[in-house]
């Protein structure tokens, strides 16, 4: 019994810490074009080219610093110009990024939050993050829905 106890307390230990670091060989995105899929680790991630986004969100409060990849510089580097995206999050949860929001917001793929890389627990590995207070936009319940976190997978919609 009290082998199975530690085995419990082991797993339950590396789950709580270990959810903070990320292999950098462990996919934690997968976008979606056709027949095409493209896989991302962490360190690919932050080693595309990154937008910041400072603002207030209904989950952190006042102006907070997001970075991340922006969603037209994403398509661009997939080989697409105009389409939605289809954001879907660890629990299956999942919202349609619409083109014209990307053309007016352009939302970014943050994988950052005030410098630190955001782990499953913050509301990464991906969360995206739409410009709220450039836009005065606080409030607006669509854009918070479509503010996905824990983002695992990414269709594109054309």
């Amino acid at each position: 019994m009290v082998i199975q106890y530690s085995s419990y307390a082991v797993i339950s230990i590396i789950i709580l810490f270990g959810v903070n670091a990320y292999s950098a060989e462990r996919v934690v995105l997968s976008i979606v074009n056709g027949e095409q899929t493209h896989h991302f680790t962490m360190q690919d991630l932050d080693d595309l080219p990154k937008s910041k986004i400072i603002t207030t969100t209904p989950w952190t409060g006042e102006n907070t610093v997001f970075e991340g990849i922006s969603a037209a510089t994403l398509l661009k580097i997939i080989g697409e110009s105009k389409a939605s995206l289809k954001v879907t999050a660890l629990n299956n949860y999942w919202a349609m990024i619409p083109s014209e929001d990307i053309d007016k917001y352009n939302p970014i793929l943050a994988i950052r939050k005030d410098d630190k890389l955001m782990s499953v627990r913050d509301k990464g590995p991906v969360w995206v993050i739409y410009p709220l207070s450039d836009f005065k936009e606080e409030k607006n319940e669509v854009l918070h829905s479509r503010m996905v976190w824990q983002v695992d997978k990414i269709d594109i919609e054309k």
